[in-house]
């Protein structure tokens, strides 16, 4: 049985240890959306994964889907994002907003702009917001005291965090 094998720009948003050297990652894609995939033996010092596929960075992943998951063939690094609470925090809270396999390209080059460059937190969780459908157009050039408020309450109405 052959398998079709995904090639695509990934974030790599976090990563849980499982078994004795497997992990499995979240990966927010510019093709396929947020996906779970598990990686085999990531987590040995022989591993060829291992330094491409860390935690906040942007890699070029291949992915197969099996039957019941994604299952992560090899990544490539493309860039490591600074792992400053300004990004981590937006990155998190992306990983708890997007459902599912939901294909965003516009959300995805927005957020790899957005880490990769170094903006404001501020500004990267209303673009965020804006791509999932939280916040409108006009909110985004809103004073920062109201694009405050417009965060926040975007966030209430998303009832997820």
């Amino acid at each position: 049985m052959s398998y079709h094998i995904y090639t695509t720009k990934g974030i790599i948003l976090s990563a849980q240890p499982v078994r004795e050297a497997d992990r499995v990652y979240n990966i927010l894609t510019r093709d396929l959306g947020l996906v779970r995939a598990s990686a085999l033996g990531v987590r040995k010092a022989a591993s060829k994964l291992r330094g491409n596929i860390e935690p906040v960075s942007l890699s070029s992943v291949s992915l197969v889907r099996g039957k019941d998951s994604w299952r992560l063939t090899s990544a490539e690094l493309i860039k490591k994002i600074p792992a400053e609470e300004a990004i981590a925090r937006p990155l998190a809270l992306l990983e708890k907003l997007v459902q599912g396999e939901a294909i965003h390209p516009e959300l995805f080059d927005v957020v790899e702009k957005s880490a990769t460059l170094g903006v404001a937190e501020i500004d990267f969780v209303a673009q965020i917001l804006y791509h999932l459908g939280y916040l409108k157009l006009d909110d985004l050039n809103l004073p920062k005291k109201s694009l405050v408020k417009a965060i926040n309450e975007g966030l209430q109405n998303s009832h997820l965090t």
